[in-house]
């Protein structure tokens, strides 16, 4: 198939009770990185409010050659995976929304794209 970019907002609580997002483009190509909006396909979380947790993941489509991202953490997988029809905004509940998935302050985020 084409590949078929479509965006992605990474929704963000900490511990303190502060809230942000992240907005990404998804190239939907194997093996590549989400891209946020400074051009660089990382993110630092923030240091100063605690724990940081993935609270929501909104897509605009769930793709046409990668049907999932798995999430690192300073350069480590975590484990945990983006099921991007899951996520999907037209979802009514989203994959995150009832489990969070939890950072350390200053984690360094990226997101992989994968079949």
């Amino acid at each position: 198939m084409t590949a078929t970019p479509f965006k992605a907002i990474l929704k963000f609580a900490c511990q303190d009770g502060h809230r942000f997002q992240h907005k990404c483009t998804v190239s939907d190509v194997n093996g590549e990185y989400y891209v946020f909006a400074d051009g660089n396909n990382d993110v630092v979380l923030p240091s100063n409010h605690g724990a940081v947790y993935l609270v929501d993941v909104v897509l605009s489509a769930a793709g046409a050659d990668t049907s999932q991202g798995e999430i690192y953490a300073n350069g480590k997988s975590t484990g945990e995976i983006i099921l991007n029809a899951a996520n999907l905004g037209t979802n009514f509940s989203r994959q995150f929304m009832g489990a969070p998935v939890g950072f350390v302050p200053a984690a360094r985020l990226r997101v992989k794209q994968l079949t």
